[in-house]
């Protein structure tokens, strides 16, 4: 699945590793939101009507003080592609077949395609010479959504319990609702320039808590870490928090985002109902 962004106030990608993009992969939204965080050190791009990969060179941030603070691995790559199945497959073959006297592809660090793409490799034979490069010689570790707003959501109810959590104290108890909400949560608490909301009980306490990363200020929010108490689950939190969030970073920016896993169909409805678009369903693997 994958949807545009025609005429948004976010500037299209007109060009990536030297070579003229299409207008389709353009004003793709995961294409123009994730080149405007100023991250990508891309070596080379494939495209055709059905897909667009780009090759990126692996970058590690080193301080999170600085945007995008970063070292050069030389030893990996990470690879993007949006679009279908079959056409990323096509073009990760092509890729794998041009760089073939330089390595191939990879080694690929990362991988985030078109859900199905390994699906589609592994029932394909390669040409005489090639084989499937890793990590699409086997299944990927997840699945997941990649989606976006770029209208304020309504006002939901409890929001008039939503806080912003700004002083030291404030983000201690962020980071305790986490701890039981959303253990696992991939934005952290302490990241520099993350902004965070939550939402209290009668007694004051913290039940549910919303984050947002903003690497590059004034470029697309992506919401992460959005957790509710499990005792306090199913009386709209998540989505209070969410929608406190997304309208602070509207006003902000022209885009906010988010990923949720493939198997959540609950926070996925959420997030729909939101008015989040799910612009590319994806899968990531790493060798």
């Amino acid at each position: 699945m994958t949807s545009t962004l025609d005429g948004h106030a976010l500037a299209p990608v007109t060009e990536v590793a030297g070579a003229s993009v299409p207008a389709r992969w353009a004003h793709h939204p995961v294409v123009v939101a994730e080149a405007a965080h100023g991250g990508w050190d891309a070596s080379h791009v494939w495209f055709d009507d059905d897909a667009f990969l780009v090759r990126l060179r692996w970058r590690e941030r080193i301080d999170g003080v600085r945007p995008l603070a970063v070292d050069h691995a030389p030893t990996g790559v990470s690879v993007l592609a949006v679009g279908g199945a079959d056409g990323a497959s096509r073009l990760v073959l092509a890729a794998e077949a041009e760089l073939s006297a330089v390595g191939g592809l990879g080694p690929v660090v990362r991988a985030s395609m078109p859900r199905g793409t390994h699906a589609t490799l592994s029932g394909v034979v390669p040409p005489d010479g090639l084989v499937v490069p890793a990590p699409f010689d086997r299944a990927p570790f997840d699945a997941w959504d990649w989606m976006c707003a770029t209208e304020p959501p309504p006002v939901v109810p409890g929001e008039d319990r939503v806080t912003e959590l700004t002083s030291a104290d404030e983000r201690a108890e962020a980071a305790a609702c986490l701890a039981v909400a959303h253990p696992g949560g991939e934005l952290p608490v302490g990241e520099p320039r993350s902004r965070w909301w939550g939402w209290r009980d009668e007694d004051g306490v913290v039940r549910g808590v919303a984050g947002a990363s903003r690497r590059v200020p004034g470029r697309p929010w992506a919401l992460g870490s959005i957790g509710t108490d499990p005792a306090w689950r199913g009386r709209g939190i998540a989505a209070a928090v969410t929608a406190a969030a997304t309208r602070a970073g509207l006003a902000e920016t022209s885009m906010v985002t988010l990923g949720v896993y493939a198997h959540n169909e609950a926070a996925r409805r959420l997030y729909l109902r939101l008015g989040f678009d799910p612009a590319q369903e994806f899968e990531s693997s790493r060798p």
